[in-house]
């Protein structure tokens, strides 16, 4: 049976190269080609290859984010990074549980480490230790660059920097971005312990603000105020609150 290979890589010549060397391997089929995050969690999700070669930096989406997004699925693939910049090669290396190419490589690499992730994918790849390992490489990023919403079947990243608020909603939040409103089944609490306070505030139990999305802020009674955002949204700012961020009225 022939091994299912996707390869995902925004630049051309480096898709090519891993295309050529794969070509020499005749139990190896190449079932799909991605340019950018985004395109390869959606191809992953139909073509189901075994192993995915896949650059770290992507546009829309990094490679991390695509493992973080393929880690939960039935069956994960086996991940061989590439990239071009030594920390990540380093960091891959010493969790010793995904394998890597630090560009540029030559064909004996390539071939150790397609051995390496065949012998993974053939024992079935754990998802959950996967999801460890992406976590090892995350540990340095104390706060979430971007936010994963499902859609309908399917899943995209929208930025931190994209979001003007936050809402919570019963068991959910709504989660106003410059792409809509989304519904996310989480807590407040939750998702505002993953972003940075310097861009973000609690200004009521139910409301986190992303600070450049505020347009005004105007004093209300007994020490509340009314925080105006840009798209006209007024909210409750109550004096609780307002203790706790001072530093936005300065």
């Amino acid at each position: 049976m022939s091994l299912r290979v996707m390869i995902a890589d925004d630049e051309a010549p480096a898709r090519r190269k891993l295309a050529r060397f794969l070509a020499e391997h005749a139990d190896v089929t190449v079932v799909a080609e991605a340019s950018n995050g985004l395109d390869a969690v959606d191809l992953a999700a139909i073509t189901a290859p075994q192993i995915l070669f896949l650059d770290i930096h992507m546009p829309d989406l990094d490679g991390i984010g695509v493992a973080e997004a393929l880690a939960s699925s039935a069956q994960p693939p086996a991940i061989v990074f590439a990239t071009a910049y030594d920390e990540y090669a380093i960091k891959a290396f010493e969790v010793n549980a995904l394998d890597y190419l630090l560009k540029p490589y030559d064909r004996e690499r390539f071939d150790r480490a397609l051995e390496r992730a065949r012998a993974t994918a053939l024992a079935a790849p754990s998802g959950e230790r996967l999801a460890h390992v992406l976590a090892t490489l995350r540990r340095e990023e104390r706060y979430a660059k971007r936010m994963l919403i499902p859609n309908d079947g399917r899943s995209f990243y929208v930025g931190a920097e994209e979001i003007a608020r936050l809402e919570a909603d019963g068991n959910n939040v709504i989660v106003h971005s410059s792409r809509g409103a989304h519904r996310l089944r989480a807590t407040l609490a939750s998702l505002e312990s993953r972003l940075d306070p310097v861009r973000f505030a609690r200004v009521h139990r139910s409301h986190v603000v992303n600070i450049e999305s505020i347009a005004e802020i105007r004093p209300w009674f007994h020490g509340d105020y009314v925080i105006v955002m840009r798209d006209g949204t007024e909210l409750a700012w109550s004096r609780r609150y307002v203790a706790l961020r001072r530093d936005l009225l300065e």
